[in-house]
């Protein structure tokens, strides 16, 4: 077999260089256009992730704005009309006075807020129903009163009592759910029929009560002198009430009561 010669072996590795060559070359310009690629594709992406950051700011500034005008807008709804100098001199001659009280503006019922002390004085915040204006009278003998009573009989005469002298009323026909409601708005004082608190008794009423709001004046009422071979009224006063009144009382007599346990 003849042998190649030496001018063939090197054409022949020359050849086979050529055919190498391109490969790398090839390569590395893939990597360089998958480079250029891949950054042409990031550009978009992180173009889109900027709007995205830009947009998600704008609806966050734009939430704030919205929020702040609400605020804005109930402040201004909350914000009652005040009353005129004669009308406020009116107002306080007439919580000064006995009887229902009736607003000078439109001659509605009021709502009363929480008394507080300033001094020797206390005072409370007054908004009337129909008109809604409000004002700030000092020594007011309005109280708000939570009566619990399970019957609707002397639940509506006590009520008719305590409205007549100008005092705002709320009733509860269960112990339970008088105990929900002076916790949202404690009230100036409690009458509580211990013979039908409802399905709380009694008993266990002034002890949640009094864990709760140690300050909390109550007035106990019953019309019998024993219920289960025990005085209810000795049990309720032994767990802090301030008052008892046995059933029937006169109403002169009640509101004597409440005015003497408020202060």
């Amino acid at each position: 077999m003849e042998r190649p010669s030496a001018q063939r072996r090197q054409a022949e590795r020359r050849r086979l260089w050529d055919r190498r060559a391109p490969f790398p070359r090839r390569a590395s310009n893939d990597r360089r256009t998958g480079e250029r690629r891949s950054a042409a594709l990031d550009r978009p992406t992180e173009r889109r992730a900027g709007q995205d950051r830009r947009g998600a700011e704008r609806r966050a500034e734009a939430s704030r704005r919205a929020q702040a005008n609400r605020r804005k807008g109930r402040r201004r709804r909350e914000t009652p009309t005040p009353y005129t100098a004669q009308e406020m001199t009116q107002l306080r001659e007439r919580f000064a006075a006995e009887g229902p009280v009736r607003c000078p503006a439109c001659d509605g019922r009021f709502t009363l807020g929480p008394s507080r002390r300033r001094g020797a004085d206390s005072s409370r915040r007054v908004v009337c129903i129909g008109c809604g204006r409000a004002a700030v009278v000092t020594s007011s003998r309005a109280a708000r009163i939570l009566l619990i009573d399970q019957h609707d009989g002397i639940r509506d005469a006590l009520n008719t009592v305590l409205s007549g002298a100008g005092h705002e009323v709320i009733e509860a026909n269960d112990a339970a759910v008088g105990l929900v409601a002076y916790q949202v708005v404690p009230a100036d004082v409690v009458i509580l029929d211990v013979i039908g608190p409802g399905r709380m008794p009694a008993p266990e009423f002034m002890r949640r009560l009094r864990a709760l709001f140690p300050e909390a004046k109550v007035i106990t009422m019953a019309g019998r002198s024993s219920h289960r071979g025990v005085d209810p009224l000795a049990v309720t006063q032994g767990l802090g009430a301030a008052r008892t009144v046995r059933m029937p009382v006169a109403s002169e007599e009640l509101l004597r009561i409440v005015d003497e346990v408020r202060r």
